[in-house]
């Protein structure tokens, strides 16, 4: 092969180097454009990534915040579930309580301190239930429940009377012959003695008023019930 002469390289450079330089420049603006475009897109997936980041940190720390307003409720929910169970419980003791105390004013116990005989043929009073008891001298009449004596009515000749109002529609009344051993206005208790049991005087008359009607006193006294 042989040396191209000077003519002819300027005839090949006129002929082929301006095509060949504007491919070159297309080449190198393709290149730079792509590079442009990675790059823009570079600086959008770091930001992305960043993005991912502190969404992830968001997730976690508002999983964490879930996490614990979960333990913080199922501690607030045992603390309410105690708190019921000790307010019910309140609550039933209260109920149990008053419903004792209800009791302790019903006239349900025995007129009396020991034993006595209950005279069967003998139930009724001026046309009124009446219970009556015949008990040895020196036993103590006591009231059937919780009250106030309201009155006493009677004499030693015609025998006394003493009624107690057990402040519920209830009250119970105590005849005797012997001399009373409360006045009006006293409280009473089951352990309370109205009388005690003198010679010629040793039967008891024993009637329940319920709510302004008479009633056999054995239908509530415990110890027939």
């Amino acid at each position: 092969m042989g040396c191209i002469s000077l003519e002819k390289w300027k005839e090949l450079q006129e002929k082929y180097g301006k095509p060949l330089m504007g491919a070159a420049i297309g080449i190198v603006v393709v290149i730079l454009v792509i590079l442009i475009y990675c790059h823009y897109l570079s600086g959008h997936l770091v930001e992305a990534n960043q993005n991912v980041n502190e969404l992830r940190q968001q997730i976690e720390t508002l999983t964490q915040e879930n996490d614990a307003l979960k333990l913080e409720n199922e501690e607030l929910n045992e603390k309410v579930s105690i708190l019921s169970d000790t307010v019910n419980s309140k609550v039933k003791e209260e109920e149990e309580r008053e419903a004792e105390i209800a009791q302790a004013y019903v006239p349900t116990g025995f007129p009396l301190k020991g034993t006595a005989t209950y005279k069967e043929e003998e139930t009724t009073l001026d046309g009124q239930p009446i219970a009556i008891f015949e008990a040895a001298s020196g036993t103590a009449v006591i009231a059937t429940a919780q009250g106030t004596v309201s009155s006493i009515a009677g004499n030693a000749e015609s025998g006394y009377i003493v009624m107690v109002d057990h402040g519920n529609g209830y009250y119970s009344v105590y005849r005797n012959g012997a001399k009373p051993e409360v006045k009006e206005g006293d409280e009473v208790t089951t352990s309370t003695e109205l009388f005690t049991i003198d010679a010629g005087h040793e039967q008891l008359g024993y009637q329940i008023i319920e709510n302004d009607a008479y009633i056999d006193p054995l239908s509530l006294m415990e110890i027939y019930g």
